[in-house]
């Protein structure tokens, strides 16, 4: 696989690191087993997944469990490796939901201290390889069907489960989550550690990082992050009338926020509160932080939550096929106009 075929989503994460693996030059992920502790990567369905390795440092806080990772795609899962009383899990699925591959190992993570983890699948047979620390510790070529492709296009969880939601999750540090579009050899288990290096990167991803207060804990939290393009070029859409791709695309985003000079907010949710209708208020650009037309009200709100500083909004139809979005960083004053069919709400 290319630095091209995963990238995070087009909403910002926010991470806690710490001290990473002694061997590589920077920090892990650490992730606290708490609900929304976790990482989440998308895979662009470009990839044939025949043989493969996923390839993982871990450093358990206290006795590892817990999901280590759980790949989902529109079906269901497809691979998900976890600790549960013990014992280390790792079961695949196809797109049907079927399985297609599980095995089992007692006390094999070591808690409070650095884990390389190693997994592999052959398509032909089936075979199911698990490395610990360059060491082969299970190597398995079960009753299961043969020849089965996984599905390329769907989402990783790093730190819990993405369907059982009751599951822990896991506590601990990360750092150079890898996958291969090969069963590794031994030799080859013991010299992924090289292309953890950023000097062996073809694609140094371009992730700038904003420190933010989140829950009372400071995170770094990613900004300006464009997902690669598939085949080297990608152009954004035309966004002069918002449409939810537009919202939630990463390049599209991004180019809209440079457009407006928004920056970006950490709000994942709030309530909004109706404070008028049929009345706008007076012009005041001052306050305004955009002026915008969308093709659905449901944008409006949605692109309130999602810049920084914006306070209160109002909508109201253009015409047939799209509504002017008024966004402001205060709430504004009684002083109103009439305008026949506009809302307007605040933020509380």
């Amino acid at each position: 696989m290319s630095g091209q075929d995963a990238h995070l989503p087009p909403s910002s994460q926010c991470f806690v690191f710490s001290p990473g693996q002694p061997d590589l030059p920077y920090e892990a992920l650490t992730l606290t087993g708490e609900d929304k502790s976790y990482v989440d990567l998308y895979l662009n369905g470009q990839v044939d997944f025949r043989d493969f390795t996923f390839s993982i440092y871990l450093y358990p806080i206290g006795e590892p469990d817990g999901t280590i990772l759980n790949y989902l795609c529109a079906t269901g899962n497809v691979v998900k490796l976890s600790v549960l009383e013990g014992l280390l899990f790792v079961s695949f699925w196809d797109e049907y939901g079927v399985s297609v591959g599980a095995t089992a190992i007692p006390a094999l993570l070591m808690p409070n201290q650095w884990n390389h983890l190693a997994v592999s699948r052959e398509f032909a047979s089936g075979r199911i390889k698990i490395h610990h620390n360059s060491q082969l510790v299970d190597d398995i070529d079960d009753d299961f069907p043969n020849k089965i492709r996984l599905p390329t296009k769907g989402s990783i969880r790093l730190g819990s489960s993405q369907k059982d939601e009751n599951e822990p999750k896991f506590k601990g540090r990360f750092a150079c989550f890898q996958m291969y579009l090969s069963v590794l050899s031994d030799e080859e288990v013991i010299k992924s550690k090289d292309y953890c290096l950023p000097s062996a990167w073809n694609f140094p991803p371009e992730i700038n990082l904003e420190p933010k207060l989140v829950d009372g804990v400071e995170k770094q939290c990613v900004t300006d992050y464009v997902a690669p393009p598939i085949d080297g070029v990608q152009e954004p859409k035309d966004c002069t009338v918002i449409s939810p791709a537009c919202l939630y695309s990463g390049l599209n985003w991004e180019v809209l926020k440079k457009k407006h000079s928004w920056k970006e907010g950490n709000r994942n949710s709030a309530h909004f509160h109706l404070i008028g209708r049929d009345h706008i208020p007076k012009d005041n650009a001052d306050d305004v932080v955009g002026d915008v037309l969308i093709y659905d009200n449901k944008n409006c709100p949605t692109l309130c939550l999602r810049i920084f500083n914006c306070k209160a909004f109002y909508y109201h139809k253009e015409d047939t096929n799209t509504t002017r979005c008024v966004l402001y960083k205060d709430i504004p004053d009684e002083e109103r106009t009439t305008h026949q069919g506009a809302v307007m709400f605040s933020l509380v």
